[in-house]
């Protein structure tokens, strides 16, 4: 098998059968032979029968992958990498706003160079609002100054991977998984190239705002431990501002003696040692969590069902 096309799909009905043309139509004649491994996550509409439909009708290599309740992209992604036999897995969205040329133009890239066994492709003009892009722009530049790996800016899921990094992606058990922090602690020489993003076909994005800030949480929870560090060297900062204070209110209070006054001050100092206190546990608590998600060792998803084509059955 020359190419797997891993896709994770949640609520994608109506763009499975549309997102399979337009890749047979692109991809068909240019490789060898290819297999599509679709994971339906938990999908709430009717995808898993638009999916048994296409399996029904088409003779290509076709493997659904179902999941018994929603697990999440990441889950779909280490699934469909599970599953993946071919030389290079391409990872790509059901939505059709990652065109499957890119897919053509990566894997050639690869097979060109060989001294590459990575491709990814970068948003070059984002559509989003200027809030959302800042708050990425902040992502970015704060998780590669605290971690060992570089995250590079604007690069998604949508990347074609040789079988060799495929398997060192594998070789990875941890559960909490962030997959863009994943695909670049492995290593290997990966080449970024951009591409436009398209309309959706049919549908509405599943990534609210506030999807994203968690998303973002994990990722540096994952991959840095400095939110720790932070919180450490805040708690001796304030031990030595107190000390500090401590000492300038008794020669104060042995000067003037101890007039009341001073409660604006007072209360807005624990006010802030307070909000400081409550952030340092909130990170702790962030690391705890994971640790707690890791000790539990629960698997990362479960399989409700498996299905595929008669090609796909014929092997």
């Amino acid at each position: 098998m020359e190419l797997s096309l891993v896709i994770p799909c949640f609520n994608e009905e109506e763009n499975v059968r549309p997102f399979f043309d337009k890749t047979v139509e692109v991809l068909g004649d240019a490789c060898e032979s290819i297999e599509w491994i679709f994971v339906n996550d938990g999908s709430r509409d009717k995808t898993e029968e638009a999916l048994r439909t296409l399996c029904a009708l088409t003779e290509r290599h076709v493997r659904v992958i179902d999941f018994s309740r929603n697990f999440g992209k990441d889950a779909a992604i280490l699934a469909g990498l599970q599953a993946s036999r071919g030389d290079y897995t391409a990872i790509i969205d059901a939505d059709l706003q990652q065109n499957p040329k890119y897919v053509l133009d990566m894997l050639n890239f690869l097979k060109e160079n060989p001294s590459y066994d990575g491709a990814c492709a970068y948003q070059s003009q984002r559509n989003e609002s200027r809030p959302l892009s800042f708050f990425k722009n902040c992502f970015y530049k704060l998780i590669n100054k605290i971690t060992e790996i570089e995250f590079y800016r604007s690069a998604s899921d949508f990347r074609v991977l040789s079988r060799k990094m495929v398997r060192a992606v594998l070789s990875m058990p941890e559960r909490c998984r962030f997959s863009k922090g994943i695909f670049s602690w492995v290593g290997f020489r990966v080449h970024y190239m951009p591409y436009t993003v398209e309309p959706r076909h049919a549908g509405k994005t599943k990534w609210s705002f506030w999807k994203l800030m968690g998303y973002a949480v994990d990722g540096i929870v994952a991959f840095s431990d400095k939110p720790l560090i932070l919180s450490s060297v805040l708690g001796m900062l304030l031990f030595v501002i107190s000390l500090v204070m401590m000492l300038v209110v008794v020669i104060k209070t042995l000067i003037f003696g101890d007039p009341v006054a001073g409660f604006p001050t007072l209360a807005s100092l624990i006010l802030l040692l307070s909000g400081i206190q409550l952030l340092c546990i909130g990170i702790i608590g962030q690391y705890l969590a994971k640790i707690y998600s890791e000790s539990k060792a629960r698997p990362l998803f479960v399989i409700r069902d498996e299905f595929g084509s008669e090609k796909e059955k014929e092997e």
